[in-house]
């Protein structure tokens, strides 16, 4: 498993160069990038210059979201996958095997089933493409029923829904971002989690519900830094993702609303804790932190203009 730090997981930003500083300097071995921000970067001057603060740090990338949007219509969505090639092309060079996708949950184009038809078929295009370099697709939902508001057709809104399209797209590169949070408050359960092939598992992202909020009806803002126990079990998850020998991304989440007023490194080193805790309940061995910042990278300064 790669210990991966997902700073829009956790709700915070900054300049590249920060992100890597603060996934370093809290014992993250691996962490998402913004890849289309990478593809620019290297549109302007090359890869070697655009991916200069990663090759200082040696971090590997542990996944980047595709940013497309499933529910576009036929020409807009055309245009999507054919920009996914440089995107894709680039990813395999900087060695990035797992890209996020995140599923809509309603729609006004078509009726559940016609729809679920034709996402099979534009998932399988971009599966396509990643597959072809390499890369595995995760696909996520949205459980916060905010999130299906104002639209005609209600779309995958549950596990049972993630489950259901990720068994039904025949490419072996597509599966799952697993994420207890929305696992939980998606009606899922440990037992389906047991039951997916460890292939069908792409990423996981660790997550509880704020104490006192019942899942069914959790928003968003209800999503805290993973606990050893609860609804989920995060101590016996991590212990079957070992056993299986999942070797993907798992990255700690919350809700920045969880942690008004605290600084960046504080919640890196919060959520750092938080998923070392687990592992170490878990029986794996959790490596050391650095003593003291890394100074090594270079300073990257704020763009102009």
């Amino acid at each position: 498993m790669l210990k991966n730090f997902s700073h829009s997981a956790l709700g915070i930003n900054g300049r590249q160069s920060e992100l890597i500083e603060l996934a370093l300097t809290y014992g993250f071995t691996g962490m998402d990038i913004d890849m289309q921000d990478m593809l620019r970067r290297s549109q302007r001057t090359d890869t070697k210059d655009a991916s200069k603060y990663l090759e200082a740090a040696k971090i590997r990338i542990g996944g980047f979201d595709l940013g497309i949007d499933l529910d576009a219509d036929e020409d807009t969505f055309t245009s999507l996958v054919g920009s996914l090639h440089p995107l894709s092309d680039l990813a395999k060079e900087l060695g990035a095997e797992q890209a996020y996708l995140r599923l809509p949950a309603s729609t006004d184009r078509l009726p559940y089933h016609e729809y679920f038809d034709i996402q099979v078929q534009r998932i399988g295009q971009i599966a396509e493409v990643l597959e072809s370099r390499g890369i595995k697709l995760a696909l996520s939902i949205s459980v916060d029923k905010k999130q299906s508001e104002g639209k005609q057709f209600p779309f995958i809104v549950n596990v049972e829904g993630l489950l259901a399209l990720v068994n039904g797209i025949s490419n072996s590169n597509v599966g799952c971002l697993l994420d207890t949070w929305t696992w939980v408050v998606g009606g899922g359960t440990f037992e389906q989690i047991t039951s997916l092939p460890v292939e069908k598992i792409v990423a996981v992202r660790l997550g509880s519900i704020t104490e006192g909020v019942e899942a069914a009806n959790a928003e968003s803002t209800d999503r805290v830094l993973p606990e050893a126990d609860g609804p989920i079990n995060h101590v016996e998850l991590i212990k079957h993702l070992s056993s299986v020998q999942f070797a993907g991304p798992v990255s700690p989440s919350a809700s920045s609303q969880s942690y008004k007023g605290q600084t960046r490194e504080s919640i890196v080193q919060r959520a750092q804790e938080a998923v070392d805790g687990i592992s170490k309940e878990a029986g794996l061995t959790v490596a050391p932190l650095p003593m003291e910042l890394i100074e090594d990278i270079p300073y990257e300064p704020n763009p102009m203009g």
